[in-house]
């Protein structure tokens, strides 16, 4: 459901339980005029096609190695510099990493995975995929 108040203008995009969405409006609307723009899912033709995002020429661009290095990184609340310490690898170097500057060896993945927490196998697989 996507609502707009008007005054101060704010855009809502509400998703979950009918019955918290039509609360949490009620209560938004008490104290603003507020305007819906779609309704709840289930009230509304849905046109939109489900893909597989592996599928999508988005996923084949972004699932580079540094890409997905980056994403463990910022899963795990990290700086390149915090991942340099930890690792022992410099950042400079991690950012070429990250921007598919240089490739990772299974050994630079090792200490990667142990410095994030992350399986070794599984985080070099991901890596090489």
């Amino acid at each position: 459901m996507l609502a707009v108040v008007k005054e101060p203008h704010i855009e809502i995009s509400l998703g979950g339980m009918k019955s918290e969405i039509m609360a949490l409006l009620q209560f938004i609307s008490s104290r603003y005029a507020v305007e819906v723009l779609s309704q709840y899912e289930d009230d509304a033709d849905d046109d939109d096609e489900y893909v597989n995002i592996r599928d999508t020429e988005w996923w084949q661009i972004n699932n580079t190695p540094g890409h997905v290095l980056e994403g463990y990184r910022l899963k795990h609340d990290m700086t390149q510099e915090q991942l340099a310490e930890k690792s022992g690898i410099c950042s400079t170097v991690l950012s070429a990493y990250e921007n598919d500057r240089r490739k990772i060896s299974r050994r630079t993945a090792i200490r990667l995975a142990r410095a994030l927490g992350e399986d070794e196998n599984t985080f070099y697989e991901r890596l090489t995929k």
